[in-house]
């Protein structure tokens, strides 16, 4: 019998290359996997030929929240830290995180990213998301609930915010999309942490909390084909313990001492940081929609029973 074929769209990564090169099978399915980074809710729900598909997570709690028909697999094929993607100009009078109140800031609010980099300011560092002057490279939207005394201003959503940064137009920016290495070989950059690897990892010995990025996610009808789902959850399970055992082996690296950096983080966070579990990281889950409630993303909060396939809770 024909195996039926099911189309997803995810980022070639670590934790899914093996699904990209054929090295995961699939008992009863036919898997066409294309690479899309971050296709979100709104093309998963237009695009009828799409089964599964990368989500941001902020923008997935916020299409649910709205009623959006998906539901999202415990697939987390991103997680990073933020203290390294928050970069100030050099003559801006910057020295440490409250230093920033005051302050003209480049971002783009909704991204599930600056959630968490706004996060770290306020909870770790006490920083007063009110006292800065926010710019915002994003289409204006009505639908934020922002809190009260919040200082936005709008800018189009093309506007090189790394250009601004440089030639001082803000004082800072907080923004993943940038590669550090670019931006600061620019004049007058540079990060907010001078060592902003050992920020994080003492926010993660504070909190246990290793932020995550995105999630894969599919419309809600597959709630009447829970096999297709299982099978696919496995898959991507199943590329991710082939990947973890892939990043074992260093030898063909071209980063000189990648062995040290592996074995300094699996001291600290394990082998598997974060688990395609909702169980396992429930705090982490929790947090983020606290902070998305906080900074009106979403007017109130919602269970994480309402957001993932309930037998795919427990993971892998």
């Amino acid at each position: 019998m024909d195996k039926q074929i099911v189309k997803v769209a995810c980022r070639r990564h670590d934790w899914t290359a093996a699904l990209f090169d054929g090295k995961v099978r699939l008992p009863s399915l036919d898997l066409e996997i294309s690479e899309q980074a971050n296709v979100g809710v709104g093309e998963l729900l237009r695009n009828r030929d799409l089964d599964f598909a990368e989500c941001g997570l902020a923008g997935f709690l916020r299409e649910r929240f709205g009623g959006a028909r998906v539901r999202a697999l415990p697939v987390f094929i991103r997680c990073a830290f933020r203290h390294s993607y928050i970069f100030v100009h050099a003559e801006s009078g910057i020295r440490k995180p409250k230093d920033l109140e005051g302050k003209r800031v480049g971002t783009t609010y909704g991204m599930t990213a600056n959630v968490w980099a706004r996060g770290l300011l306020a909870h770790e560092y006490g920083v007063r998301l009110t006292a800065i002057r926010w710019v915002n490279a994003e289409t204006e939207d009505n639908s934020y609930g922002l809190p009260p005394g919040l200082q936005f201003e709008y800018v189009p959503k093309d506007t090189d915010l790394q250009a601004w940064l440089s030639t001082g137009k803000i004082d800072a920016l907080v923004h993943p999309d940038v590669i550090p290495i670019e931006l600061l070989a620019r004049k007058n950059t540079k990060r907010l942490f001078p060592d902003a690897a050992e920020e994080e990892k003492n926010s993660y010995r504070r909190s246990g909390v290793i932020p995550v990025m995105n999630i894969i996610a599919c419309r809600e009808e597959y709630l009447e084909r829970l096999d297709v789902v299982r099978e696919m959850f496995q898959a991507f399970c199943r590329a991710k313990e082939l990947g973890l055992e892939k990043m074992q082996d260093s030898r063909d690296s071209g980063l000189l001492w990648y062995w040290d950096a592996l074995e300094k983080q699996q001291a600290l966070v394990g082998d598997d940081p974060v688990p395609y579990s909702v169980e396992k990281i429930r705090r982490t889950l929790q947090t983020f929609v606290d902070l998305s409630v906080e900074h009106g993303l979403i007017p109130s909060p919602m269970r994480l029973d309402d957001l993932f396939f309930g037998d795919l809770q427990a993971g892998c």
